[in-house]
């Protein structure tokens, strides 16, 4: 009787038979003394907690799961390489438990007055380890824990203060960690993600899908393409807690440089490249490892060896692999792409820091068509063109194109500097430089370049009117003084806007990166430079808006995240109206009833604007506000001389009620 009983401990955890068949027989009536009933139930309770624990690892982790066919649970459990793992390791974390069985077995062979408490004992010993198993299981099962998030979940149990416990879990946690460490290398040595389960950190975001997919595909690729980079991210529901978000983003910025090493550059090459002699650099992964992924394999490897996950170890050879990428690609992007070039070129042509050449561009395009609401998308593509023929500029300009985003609005009709805030300018960057310039980073470039352009245009509008009135006037026809001081008002206000923008702002914002640059910082210090500047520059310039980055309808400046960009929008629309309405046949009455109108219009917006721009300013340090208030209200001349505004203002914000 004893001896089947240990034969059942065996037989349930070694070949998954139920101990049911047992207990349908009257052998226990027969065989057992009345006394050794209770230590019998409680045997059985254990073996029946035994059972979830072996059913578990055997259906998961065993080689043929259909073998246990009874297992209704598994619809509560997810899925993947983790939790298969995971059932392995709790196969290993049972061999003391099949040791101490056996054990037990040849001691009853050699003592033929042993009782069941002899086995109770032995089995209550083992009670600890299968009641932290099946706590393990259990919480797998109610929290569907898969993935990184079950390694975390593993990882939280370490330093309970008893040292088997801690044995059990580091057998339990080996398998686990392979298949981490597994990801890991190949994300960070090869670019590579064979994850179908979602189960790593990093995941492909297919475009245009709400969901993540798998990436296995692609990653295999030895060429991918250039969008593909950006479509990987953080997985942020499987970065497990015992590593920080600026750690995944290294290992995220490691993986993506792989990737423009494996990009299909020969839409990138040029000349230049193509002719080096030196062989510095070639299109092949293995050139951005130079032989060192095999000691970097290594590193990573042999992170496994420890019990637990060494966090700060990860840390290191983490950092360690980043700084080597980063020092690569910093080479790479100064010395064979000359990035101080690029940049100045991106300060040139996005920042509109060639003055000259958008002079000329505003002026084809003027000349193009004898009504400004005349230009369409092919005007400003010939205009572009033209202007760099007529300033020589042609070669500088082989990397830039300027297109208008196709839309189904008729935009010029819909709402004002429609089109002007459709304008895409397009640049073709040297390899490898994709990490710097992501498409989310060139479409900000995009929205700062429009913003500029639609400034220095309407300062171009107020110069003709300017060279109009002054043809007039020596035709023999005065323009009233009333109209003259608008313009002077309005030009003033354009004026001290562009020049706190390109010098205050983009001036002082981009002599700090180029410094950065120059100190030949790694890669992701300039990346990092890179990012403040643009960030920078996008909250001096009042652009940080969500609504920006969908361009806007002036007639819905009421609804912009930003008051300051909404009032100086309607400034914006004032000039425009004011150069369109003069440019007009109209009779003097007309004219300066019209002019009336507007006036008031700007005086209200100006006096709203630097209300918000003082009550920004005295909120923050914000440096750069002092110069625009100082230039748009020297001496307080709006502030003190158009209090009388100050009730209209008041009345739009709090109307009368009926």
């Amino acid at each position: 009787m004893i001896h089947d009983v240990l034969l059942t401990c065996l037989t349930l955890s070694r070949k998954g038979i139920s101990i049911r068949s047992f207990l349908d027989s009257n052998v226990v009536d027969e065989f057992l003394h009345p006394c050794e009933h209770q230590i019998f139930d409680d045997i059985l309770k254990i073996l029946n907690y035994l059972n979830e624990v072996v059913r578990f690892a055997k259906y998961f982790g065993g080689i043929n799961p259909n073998d246990i066919s009874d297992f209704k649970e598994v619809d509560e459990y997810s899925s993947g390489y983790y939790l298969k793992n995971f059932a392995k390791g709790i196969e290993s974390a049972l061999e003391d438990y099949y040791n101490d069985i056996v054990r037990l077995e040849t001691n009853y062979a050699k003592n033929k007055t042993n009782s069941l408490i002899y086995i109770f004992n032995t089995l209550e010993s083992q009670l600890p380890l299968i009641l932290f198993l099946r706590k393990l299981i259990t919480d797998a099962r109610m929290q569907k824990l898969h993935g990184c998030g079950l390694l975390q979940n593993l990882h939280q149990q370490y330093d309970q203060g008893i040292v088997q416990m801690d044995h059990i879990l580091a057998k339990i946690v080996k398998p686990v960690k392979l298949v981490f460490y597994s990801h890991l290398a190949h994300w960070l040595l090869l670019g590579m993600i064979d994850d179908k389960h979602t189960e790593f950190f990093i995941s492909f975001r297919q475009s245009g899908e709400n969901g993540t997919k798998n990436s296995s595909n692609s990653s295999y690729l030895s060429s991918v393409a250039e969008d593909d980079i950006w479509q990987y991210e953080i997985n942020m529901a499987q970065l497990p807690r015992f590593m920080s978000t600026a750690l995944a983003e290294k290992v995220l910025f490691v993986g993506q440089t792989v990737l423009v090493f494996k990009m299909d550059r020969n839409k990138h090459k040029t000349d230049t490249w193509t002719l080096k002699t030196h062989g510095t650099f070639c299109d092949d992964v293995s050139e951005l490892w130079d032989g060192k992924e095999a000691e970097f394999s290594k590193m990573i490897e042999d992170l496994n060896d420890n019990d637990k996950i060494d966090i700060l170890r990860l840390e290191s050879v983490i950092n360690e692999i980043k700084k080597y990428v980063s020092q690569r690609l910093s080479d790479i992007a100064i010395i064979e792409d000359d990035l101080d070039r690029q940049m100045g070129l991106i300060k040139d042509f996005y920042l509109l820091g060639r003055g000259e050449f958008y002079l000329e561009f505003l002026r084809q395009l003027h000349g193009s068509s004898d009504d400004n609401s005349d230009t369409n998308a092919r005007n400003f593509t010939r205009a572009f063109e033209i202007a760099s023929n007529v300033l020589g500029i042609v070669d500088e300009l082989e990397n830039f194109s300027l297109s208008v985003q196709k839309t189904s609005i008729n935009l010029e009709q819909s709402f004002e500097f429609g089109i002007w805030q459709n304008l895409h300018l397009k640049y073709i960057y040297k390899w490898p430089l994709n990490l710097l310039f992501s498409p989310i980073t060139v479409e900000r470039y995009n929205n700062v370049f429009r913003f500029l352009l639609i400034v220095r245009k309407l300062q171009y509008d107020l110069q003709l009117v300017w060279a109009r009135h002054k043809w007039v006037a020596k035709m023999g026809t005065p323009v009233h003084v009333r109209i003259m001081n608008f313009r002077n008002h309005l030009t003033f206000f354009m004026d001290n806007l562009q020049y706190y923008i390109q010098v205050d702002v983009l001036e002082s914002q981009f002599s700090i990166l180029m410094n950065v640059i120059k100190s030949k910082a790694d890669f992701e210090e300039i990346q990092r430079a890179h990012s403040v500047f643009l960030a920078n520059v996008l909250s001096q310039c009042f652009l940080l808006s969500d609504l920006i980055d969908k361009k806007i309808n002036i007639t819905q400046m009421s609804q912009c995240q930003n008051p300051i960009y909404g009032t100086i929008l309607e400034i914006f629309s004032i000039c425009e109206k004011f150069s369109f309405f003069d440019s007009m046949e109209n009779t003097p009455e007309d004219s300066l009833k019209e002019i009336d109108i507007l006036e008031e219009k700007f005086n209200v917006s100006i006096l709203g604007l630097i209300k918000l721009l003082i009550d920004i300013k005295s909120a923050s340090s914000f440096g750069p506000l002092s110069q625009l208030l100082l230039r748009l209200d020297y001496n307080r001349w709006f502030s003190v001389n158009k209090k009388a505004n100050e009730k209209a203002i008041k009345d739009q914000i709090q109307p009368p009620s009926a």
